[in-house]
């Protein structure tokens, strides 16, 4: 896989080394030390025109099969002949968070859930305190229900061997919204689940025939309505006579007040109505090496959990895939520095540090160098300078051991600085080269 990015501009000295006055910049798959890339410039820099680029060039010249995800955060990397899905709370498509990982040593039940709280905290809107206890043990519940054990590895698989009279799936948040509902219910009204949907039952009959009055509709026969009271009643009875542990209130007391049970009943609303979080799977072509993911609908918050929770899935799936020779996934990232924070547990963090053997690129555009740590800088083995903001160019040229006269040399466009750590011995003579001058 080679990606070629124009002239070098080289010093007399230089060219006198390597004994020619044209040479190309070009970065090759088997020398480079990992095939992450991070370009950095400020608007109308060429950062687009760039990714499109490097997309381009990976598919065309690489020797296996590849697999490339654009997130596409301003809608504006238009690859021909992608294949592509736009996110919106109109789209049908969409994630689920709440897979398990089945992996007994880096996955499990309990991992899922803190990987779920984390990622919501990582939004505008952190959850308090007792409100992560109560979404936690909402989940826990949850992915009981559904056969899925904090302290039982085995459980962890979709195929556990256990017969059912339907498949074991992963729950989802629409499942969640749905057992919190109840949850909240059945401590409004003081019984258990079961309770609280009878009295569900009810109230949505009572409005029914409301309507019908309304409509001036026949409503004389109000034995369905007296039963399901009746029903109700019933339910809320067994659910007394059923107490025999004495457990049964501090059940429902786990999820602290109705209050807090509510608060998390609220937020759990607003996520399954993002847009993000659907039961229908992204239909990306198989036989399509670019996979774009078109996601300028959603708000800040909406494209912060939709790329974490959408590189987690990758992270596990590479792990699961095992090391690789080649680079066989490449993941650009548009505006990466809306998704970088400065916890060691940020998925990119990760990924920049553990995914190369697993055969990952990730390729990063921001407008600056600032915008990133320099342990993620440090993972990068491929920067690309396209010509930044005057603004950034201290902190740029201390960062990066870098003379600022060589920031000013760029012209967006036009010429940037490359830098590649290679694996090149010592003999070559480009072996020395911090930065190559380019020339596009």
């Amino acid at each position: 896989m080679e990606i070629n990015w124009g002239q070098w501009v080289m010093s007399d000295t230089q060219k006198a080394s390597v004994g020619t006055d044209r040479m190309n910049v070009v970065w090759k798959e088997q020398d480079i030390i990992n095939g992450h890339i991070l370009l950095a410039g400020g608007s109308g820099a060429g950062k687009t025109f760039n990714i499109r680029k490097i997309v381009r060039a990976m598919v065309q010249s690489a020797s296996q099969s590849i697999r490339v995800h654009v997130f596409d955060v301003h809608d504006d990397i238009d690859i021909e002949g992608c294949s592509e899905v736009f996110f919106s709370e109109s789209s049908q498509f969409g994630l689920n968070p709440l897979k398990v990982d089945p992996n007994p040593h880096t996955g499990g039940v309990r991992k899922a859930i803190q990987n779920f709280i984390s990622t919501i905290n990582k939004t505008s809107r952190q959850l308090g305190d007792r409100q992560e206890a109560v979404l936690r043990a909402l989940l826990t519940d949850l992915y009981a229900a559904n056969g899925f054990y904090a302290d039982r590895p085995d459980t962890w698989v979709l195929n556990d061997g256990v017969e059912r009279k339907y498949p074991k799936k992963f729950p989802t948040v629409e499942d969640l919204y749905r057992l919190s509902s109840y949850k909240y219910k059945a401590m409004f009204v003081g019984g258990n689940n079961k309770t609280a949907a009878k009295l569900d039952k009810v109230n949505k009959h009572a409005i029914k025939m409301q309507r019908m009055a309304r409509e001036e509709t026949n409503i004389e026969n109000n034995e369905k309505f007296d039963q399901l009271k009746e029903d109700a009643i019933h339910a809320y009875t067994d659910y007394v006579t059923a107490i025999k542990s004495g457990r049964e209130l501090d059940e429902l007391l786990k999820f602290d007040s109705k209050t807090t049970l509510k608060s998390v009943l609220d937020r759990i609303d607003n996520l399954k109505s993002s847009g993000i979080f659907r039961n229908i799977e992204p239909d990306f072509s198989e036989y399509n090496p670019v996979w774009r993911y078109r996601l300028k609908a959603l708000s800040s918050d909406e494209k912060k959990m939709f790329v974490y929770f959408r590189l987690k899935e990758l992270y596990d799936n590479a792990i699961k895939r095992g090391p690789q020779e080649n680079i066989v996934e490449v993941i650009v990232i548009d505006e990466a520095s809306m998704f970088m924070d400065q916890d060691p547990d940020n998925i990119i963090s990760i990924m920049a540090n553990e995914i190369r053997k697993f055969g990952t690129a990730l390729v990063c555009a921001s407008q600056a160098f600032t915008h990133f740590s320099l342990d993620f800088m440090g993972s990068t083995a491929t920067k690309i300078i396209l010509g930044i903001d005057e603004l950034h160019w201290e902190k740029t040229s201390r960062q990066l051991q870098l003379d600022k006269k060589w920031l000013e040399w760029i012209i967006p466009q036009r010429t940037a600085l490359i830098q590649m750590k290679r694996r090149v011995g010592p003999s070559d003579p480009t072996a020395k080269v911090k930065w190559f001058a380019t020339k596009f």
